[in-house]
This record gives structure tokens, sequence and C-alpha cells, in this order.
């Protein structure tokens, strides 16, 4: 049975690291890449954790099960926006812990996904909006798929979500408490979903719909922009220079937008908090280790692997009716909202 110190030599990271990560030690902080070398490598080995070793030999003597896990973003979109690595990471650290082996799909040169080796799946996660073939070309596989971060279809479909309403609820009742009430919105205003149909993005939705409510929405203060930092940075530059006067609050829709807007800002002369609160969405290292760090909307990505596995389970039993899990967020201060003066 493999050990701590073959992973170590497998993946040159000092064993301490290694026990620590596996035992989902939260004083750590390693990068999501790092994470993903050693549960791999603990895969590869076989590596059971030591309270896991009774009941994992017996179920493997009864079965063995392997999910495929698939992400809507190529590679080198991923590292642009570490969200969907991350949620990647907890989905394989939930399985591990259950002795499930998962293998990553990849697109072919017609864009069907395809599983690493031969025969079947016992289920897939597809992680964010895929179309009507690509999904097919998991069904090829396998007729259980859960989706995260996404719904294709509520009628057919497992699928586990973060709570974008209660996400903007957050953000704006902190920026509302604080006495702003000039609020931009930077993201894009449509997102892929629903098979990669462009529809209105949820976080924009709610951000009309709230603002609405308390008589402050003001269209000249959203900013549509790609998600990503390039993108974010050149429509901020431009709405700055647009705006005649600077709105009090900004809350900016994915991390991966966050370097771009703090960019934006810093040119500008805009001071965070002193001149404009700021608010982002997620709650990865982009936002915790951005200058000045970002309060932030944190999505639970370990509860949606959790609930994610948990709706496999109910999938693969074939009950008659799917349903669609909405995982809570949480509001995180880090100072970069101040009150309005």
């Amino acid at each position: 049975m493999a050990t701590l110190k073959d992973i170590a030599a497998a993946t040159g990271i000092s064993i301490s690291t290694i026990s620590r990560v596996l035992k989902r030690d939260k004083s750590i902080s390693v990068s999501a890449q790092t994470e993903q070398r050693i549960f791999a490598a603990a895969e590869q080995l076989g590596y059971v954790p030591a309270h896991q070793r009774g009941r994992t030999a017996v179920r493997s003597e009864e079965s063995h099960t392997k999910m495929g896990i698939a992400q809507m973003f190529e590679p080198d979109m991923v590292l642009q926006d570490p969200y969907y690595l991350y949620m990647k990471n907890e989905l394989e650290k939930v399985c591990f812990e259950q002795g499930i082996e998962t293998v990553t799909l990849f697109r072919d040169e017609q864009g069907r996904f395809q599983a690493p080796g031969q025969g079947g799946l016992d289920g897939i996660f597809a992680i964010g909006s895929f179309t009507q073939e690509e999904i097919r070309s998991f069904e090829r596989y396998t007729p259980y798929v859960v989706f995260v971060d996404s719904t294709p279809d509520n009628e057919t479909y497992y699928a586990v979500v973060p709570n974008f309403h209660l996400g903007l609820r957050q953000a704006l009742n902190r920026f509302l408490q604080t006495g702003h009430t000039r609020i931009a919105f930077l993201g894009s205003f449509h997102t892929l979903q629903h098979t990669r149909d462009l529809l209105l993005d949820a976080r924009l939705y709610y951000f009309r719909n709230i603002l609405q409510e308390e008589g402050l929405y003001d269209p000249t203060l959203e900013v549509d922009s790609g998600m990503t930092a390039p993108e974010a940075y050149q429509a901020l530059s431009q709405a700055l220079r647009r705006w005649e006067r600077l709105p009090d609050a900004l809350f900016v829709s994915s991390d991966a937008m966050v370097q771009g807007a703090l960019r934006a800002l810093d040119e500008a002369g805009v001071r965070i908090p002193a001149d404009i609160s700021v608010i982002a969405f997620n709650d990865t290292v982009l936002s915790r280790n951005a200058m000045p760090p970002l309060s932030a909307i944190r999505v639970l990505q370990h509860e949606l692997a959790d609930a994610a596995l948990r709706s496999m389970v109910l999938c693969r039993e074939k009950r008659p009716y799917p349903f669609k899990t909405v995982v809570p967020t949480l509001y995180i201060e880090r100072g970069s909202v101040a009150q309005h003066r």
C-alpha cells in the first residue's frame, strides 16, 4: 500500500505538506496546481488514508467506481480564472475520500469529450456550460451526468449551483449599510448558460432587481466587459473616462477580472476604499491576494462538490425526478468597503 513517502517521491513535495493537504488542513496555503498534483499522485499510487483503509478495502472488493470530470474551459482559459481549477480539485478530493477514481475528460479535434483509456464511466461531473453536442458526447460514456455551476435542463439533469441571489444580496446589503447609493457593476452582461445560449448573467439580473427595489438602479453605472483581466481593464478604463461623477461602490462579478479592474482604478487615481468601495465575486486567491485585498462573496466550492457527489448517488439510483441543489454563499470582509462620506 502506498505511503505519504511514496507520494512525496512522485511529486517532489514535502511529506508534511502532503499530509496536511490530504487532511484538509485549512491553515496551510498551497496553490490549486499543487493540490491537484498531490491528489492525482495519491490516486494514481492507490494511497488510502489510515482512517478509511478498512472500509475502502471491503468496498474495492465489491466494486470499482470511476467518475469523469469535464470542464467547459480549455486549459489556457482555466489559468486565467482559477475558480474552475479549484472546483475540479474539490470534486477530486470528495471522490478520493470516498475511494472513487476520477479521470479528466478532454475535447478531441471535433470538440467532443473523450475519456482516457478503455471502457465506460460510472458518471460524469460537468463543470460549467456545455453545448447539446458536448452533452451527447458525455452520454456516450454514461447516462449519469451531474452539472456543476449550470443547469442545462431542469427536467432532465441533476445540477448544483451557487446561490447568486443570496450572493448579490450580501454584497449590495453591505454597500447599502455603509451608505453607498451609486453602485456600479463590472462584468459580462450575458453568460453561457443553458447549453451555451447567451442569456442575461444571473449576477447582473439580481443586481438590477435589488437596486430597483431600493430605488437606486442607474443603468449608466453598468459596465459590460469580458470576464478576463485585460477585458475588465479596457472596459473600466473607458467607463472612468466617461463618467462625469465617480460611483461610490463597485461590484466585480468575477475574481478573474480583479487585476484588470484594480489597474484601471489605480491609473485613474481612484483609491480603495477611500474613493470607491469594492466587492468581488468568487473569493479565490485573486481577490485574497489583491492589493489591497478585496472583500468578496465566497462561493462554497467544497460544499458544491459534496452536493454534486450526493446528487450523483441519487442520479445513479434512477430517481424519477432530478433536482437542482442551490448552495449558499458567504460575505468575506477584508476592508475594501468603507463608510461613505
